[in-house]
């Protein structure tokens, strides 16, 4: 919350102002902003982290090279 400082009798106090409608969409619009880049760039590191040879092999020549640590 914002908060607005005012005199009264000689004294600092501090006035709450209540959250208003702009302030609460620019915040929830950075907060999809924020999700959406955080799920994009995990999704790009996944996808990134994707060996294509392995994909592409048979599943038993994989479970193979995998066991052996050997390539053929």
């Amino acid at each position: 919350m914002t908060t607005m400082p005012s005199r009264v009798e000689g004294e600092n106090v501090v006035a709450l102002r209540a959250p208003t409608l702009g302030w609460a969409l620019r915040r929830t619009l950075l907060a999809i902003f924020i999700l959406v880049v955080s799920v994009g760039g995990a999704a790009c590191l996944l996808y990134a982290s994707i060996d294509p040879e392995e994909e592409a092999a048979p599943a038993g020549q994989a479970r193979l090279t995998l066991s052996t640590g050997h390539h053929p």
